[in-house]
């Protein structure tokens, strides 16, 4: 990975102002005593740290990867509370490139901070990977900066075939081939490749995201290259010609996102104070 430096960089785009939450009648939480809460998304593969243009261990499909390229857009964040109840982030500006790349030009984009969040001890985060219909139907007007800084991170098709929610780029060694170039693009290729898929992930047992305005949680959220590959489905990169953007390959990538991500660990630091 690059530095913490670079990794403090975040890509997020506010449309409105933050707005207060919904009562508790609706099943949402008041806005009282807000705090900050950070996400981070550490990069790893099949159990250990993953380091852009290091060759890791062969997976489960005998392919050993060497990563280029880990991108994908973090949407509609929530927050559920020990009780169940639900903090939505307000989704105007909840849209976000998380990014790992070996191009210098790229910043490394890897933490998500959110302001105003409701004081509370929260147990679980769910939260998109992509860009809904709803927010794609508002067309690229509704877009706004977004689009721009999707583009940039290699992360659109064509406006008519909307953004891409995964790219993941590099090269692999198998036993018939040696340091084969990868792409796996993922979006709207079929009725059942879409924009948008969702997860829901829960703290360690024993642990807890606490949110007051003394505290500023930090949550480490692991993403697991190889899962994309492995997860529920197992993907062979050889099997589909080395680039996946459609077809049967894609649809079997698409059901392992879900399963990709999980939070490590919590830091419940005190306002002012990181654990970087």
């Amino acid at each position: 990975m690059k530095t913490n430096f670079l990794k403090s960089i975040v890509v997020s785009f506010s449309l409105i102002a933050l707005a207060s939450c919904s009562s508790d009648d609706d099943g949402e939480m008041d806005n009282v005593n807000p705090g900050q809460v950070t996400l981070e998304f550490d990069s790893g593969f099949a159990g250990n740290e993953l380091t852009l243009g290091t060759a890791n261990t062969a997976n489960a499909n005998g392919e050993a990867l060497t990563v280029s390229r880990l991108n994908y857009i973090i949407s509609n964040i929530v927050l559920i509370d020990e009780d169940g109840m639900e903090y939505s982030y307000p989704k105007e500006s909840s849209y976000f490139i998380i990014s790992e790349d070996s191009n210098d030009e790229l910043a490394d984009n890897t933490e998500i901070v959110l302001e105003g969040v409701p004081a509370g001890t929260y147990k679980a985060v769910k939260f998109g990977i992509g860009v809904d219909k709803e927010k794609y139907d508002q067309g690229l007007s509704g877009a706004g900066d977004f689009w721009d800084a999707a583009s940039e991170y290699d992360m659109t098709w064509s406006w008519a075939s909307g953004y891409k929610y995964i790219n993941f780029e590099g090269a692999y060694t198998s036993g018939t081939t040696t340091d084969e170039n990868f792409k796996v693009h993922l979006g709207r290729a079929s009725d059942e490749v879409t924009n948008y898929t969702e997860t829901t992930i829960e703290v360690p047992t024993g642990s807890a995201i606490i949110v007051n305005e003394d505290m500023a949680p930090e949550v480490h959220i692991i993403t697991d290259a190889n899962a994309l590959l492995t997860a529920k489905q197992a993907v062979s990169l050889e099997a589909y010609g080395n680039a996946i953007m459609g077809g049967e390959g894609a649809v079997k990538v698409a059901a392992n996102v879900p399963l990709v991500f999980k939070v490590d660990h919590v830091h419940n630091n005190e306002a002012g104070n990181s654990s970087h």
